[in-house]
């Protein structure tokens, strides 16, 4: 079920793309202005050898920048530490204000520097930040070397340092949110599947009891009567581990909550109508006492879901098409679709919709796929598919 990204995503991840392109060809040029210039009777500063190592490690620092990717702060250490100790080596060679190499080097640790602290705890620890810190500090020293420099040069660099530092505490803030509220919604939503699952058990126990009952007044073969109540125990069986496998945790509060089903669609949807929307349901007859009430359930939910998100979301659709159909011999495609416009594109771009994160975890749950997207000829979709019967997740 996966799909092409949407045209504002591929826009977002273009502009990306070109502004690394832009900040790294600008760190590129920076680094070889100050290679090759020299003011009065100044030497290169890429002619000496520090001035080599200095430009070797300025390039080791772009590089990192460049091949970032979550996770490898460990080359943000390495970057900090060659930088650091290639500063310290080079200070007893300086006279005469040599000149140095080192400013696309500083603005690239500054670079590192964001992402060091928005992933703060992330191995290799959080020493990496005193140490690019520390590298950042005393950078200046190579470059600052004209009488009065110093001190604009430090207070510079410091208010630059405090910027970076502060916007990388800002993102880190955002991602503890955003995580925080992402597990949130799946706590909720996997105590709200296992309170259902205690109702799908106590059907299949229900069923058990009114065989036995049968069994015990009418004339029927005592196989069949076993053979009824074994399928109806390892039903219940089945949907027991099911919920131990959603829970994860004992849910002491477990309740009962009205099940939904496919004939409940139905209802869901002409209410909806009722309130200004033009909405039409279809829903497959070959799909009767295929399906498991889980799954059932789950189809309920999707459409009270994605309707819910039309009605919030979508306030200029009109019509709206909700269909249940059978995809192959063992599963079913629910599909939700609007021609709203404008309000569905935020939703898709601002990573919203913190129902649409609880309902992929529901049809998960059970083995299906969810996708929600916008529709090439406007207007938004949600489509799953689930199997007949549960599929529990590895």
């Amino acid at each position: 079920m996966s799909s092409k990204p949407s045209w504002s995503v591929r826009m977002t991840r273009l502009s990306m793309r070109t502004l690394k392109i832009g900040i790294v060809s600008g760190l590129g040029l920076t680094l070889l202005a100050e290679s090759l210039s020299s003011i009065g009777f100044e030497n290169l500063p890429i002619l000496s050898p520090f001035g080599m190592a200095q430009a070797a490690t300025s390039m080791f620092a772009i590089g990192v920048y460049v091949y970032y990717r979550p996770g490898r702060k460990r080359w943000i250490a390495a970057a900090a530490i060659a930088s650091l100790a290639v500063t310290l080596a080079s200070l007893p060679s300086w006279t005469d204000y040599d000149r140095g190499i080192g400013v696309a080097e500083s603005f690239a640790l500054l670079l590192l520097m964001l992402f060091t602290i928005r992933t703060w705890d992330a191995p290799p620890g959080r020493w990496v930040a005193f140490v690019l810190g520390a590298a950042i500090g005393v950078i200046g020293l190579r470059f600052f070397v004209y009488p009065g420099s110093i001190v604009g040069g430090t207070f510079m660099y410091l208010m630059a340092l405090s910027t970076v530092i502060g916007f990388g505490a800002y993102l880190r803030g955002l991602d503890r949110l955003r995580r925080e509220t992402q597990e949130e919604v799946r706590r909720a939503e996997r105590m709200e599947l296992a309170r259902e699952m205690h109702d799908f058990v106590a059907h299949h126990v229900t069923g058990m009891v009114v065989l036995a009952q049968a069994a015990q007044v009418t004339d029927t073969d005592p196989r069949k009567a076993f053979a009824d109540i074994e399928e109806a125990g390892l039903a219940s069986l089945a949907s027991m581990r099911r919920m131990v496998k959603m829970l994860r945790a004992e849910d002491a509060g477990a309740g009962v909550n009205p099940l939904g089903d496919l004939a409940q669609i139905e209802d869901l949807v002409e209410r909806f109508s009722r309130e200004g929307t033009d909405a039409s349901c279809f829903i497959s007859p070959e799909l009767a006492g295929k399906v498991e009430p889980e799954i059932a359930a789950t189809a309920h939910r999707i459409v009270r879901e994605s309707l819910t998100n039309v009605r919030k979301h979508a306030q200029d659709a009109r019509q709206v098409r909700v269909v249940v159909a059978a995809a192959g011999s063992q599963g079913l495609e629910v599909s939700v679709r609007d021609d709203g416009r404008a309000a569905r594109k935020r939703l898709a771009e601002s990573g919203g919709g913190m129902g649409l994160l609880g309902l992929g975890e529901r049809v998960e749950a059970v083995g299906g796929q969810l996708r929600a997207e916008p529709r090439p000829g406007g207007g938004w979709q949600v489509v799953a598919w689930l199997p007949h019967t549960p599929v529990l997740a590895a």
